[in-house]
């Protein structure tokens, strides 16, 4: 019997002994365990220190009203996969449409490759439709509720406005055909976030709770504006992230601490720099050796330095070799 492998033992002819039990054998020593135990740590402690430096709160990842965990926007996952070195590929798209109805539903199968080796890390879908109701409904004011609909067979929302109580209907969308394209986008959408955190490992940081989503998304703009504005102290310190606690914000409305480090993340993506390639253009900046970029630049006015430098060259600064992964990762 081989290490790593179960074995069933043959049944035995008297009483039960062997029985086709399954035996579990040892999975390597325990400085194997311990080895990959430390290996873990340093990998998850590189991911938090990516998410206090570079993520951004209501850009790359946001807090639904009446939810515990922050969920992750597309743009955080965009800049998961930048620092993983993953590529999302469409394996696979089924479409159905019903052009008297304005039926459409969709179905994405993404895999998520990484880019220096074309191994395929892992598989996502994502479906949508226009009979969701975000897409098949929309909430009206009771003077604009069409005629030819009864106000008994609507759903109705009562609302506390500044002139006192009024209503909100449920009515149907009347032209669905102008949600195909939205429709098409969340299905992406939906299985990019999705794998996304199954490849990172990052659900124990970020959620991607449809439900919680749909929900959200089904309440009228003006009171999503209203909830958002009644929670935000209190979703305030949910994600532990360091940078974006800091309290002030510039004036691009964006945390202080974090303007600077983001300049730089988009130069490194227009420039296509990998993690390598921007760490060599740090230490030429600073001119001093910089391994991990997001752990050895610290203050903003080194970010800026960096920035500058980055801008200053025409490429990016000529001659780095980009390296899609980080060798700890």
């Amino acid at each position: 019997m081989s290490e790593g492998n179960l074995s069933v033992l043959p049944q035995s002819s008297g009483g039960n002994a062997g029985g086709g039990a399954i035996v579990d054998l040892e999975f390597g020593s325990v400085a194997d365990f311990k080895r990959r135990l430390t290996d873990m740590k340093a990998k998850y402690d590189f991911l938090q220190e990516f998410f206090k430096t570079i993520m951004v709160k209501d850009e790359d990842f946001g807090v639904v009203p009446g939810t515990q965990k922050p969920t992750l926007y597309k743009p955080g996952a965009e800049k998961l996969c930048e620092l993983y070195g993953f590529a999302a590929i469409v394996k696979s798209k089924e479409e159905e449409r019903d052009f008297e109805t304005g039926y459409y539903r969709v179905n994405h199968t993404l895999q998520l490759v990484h880019r220096a080796s074309g191994i395929v890390v892992g598989e996502g879908v994502g479906e949508c439709s226009t009979f969701e109701s975000k897409y098949r409904y929309r909430w009206v004011s009771e003077n604009k509720v069409p005629t030819h609909l009864e106000k008994a067979d609507l759903l109705f929302e009562e609302k506390e406005g500044q002139y006192g109580n009024y209503k909100q209907y449920r009515i149907p969308n009347e032209d669905l055909f102008s949600q195909w394209n939205t429709v098409l986008k969340m299905a992406y959408k939906r299985a990019y976030v999705g794998l996304t955190l199954q490849c990172t490992r990052s659900s124990g940081i970020f959620t991607q709770d449809e439900g919680d989503m749909d929900e959200y998304a089904d309440v009228p703009e003006e009171d999503r504006k209203k909830a958002k504005g009644r929670t935000a102290n209190a979703n305030s310190g949910r994600f532990q992230g360091g940078a974006h606690q800091s309290g002030g914000r510039s004036g691009s409305g964006q945390p202080t601490g974090t303007v600077q480090k983001n300049r730089v993340l988009k130069l490194m993506k227009d420039f296509e720099l990998g993690w390598d390639g921007l760490a060599e253009a740090a230490s030429m900046a600073l001119g001093r050796q910089i391994v991990k970029v997001v752990q050895d630049v610290k203050a903003e006015a080194e970010w800026k330095k960096v920035g500058d430098f980055l801008e200053q060259k025409p490429d990016g600064g000529a001659g780095f070799d980009p390296a899609d992964l980080p060798e700890d990762l």
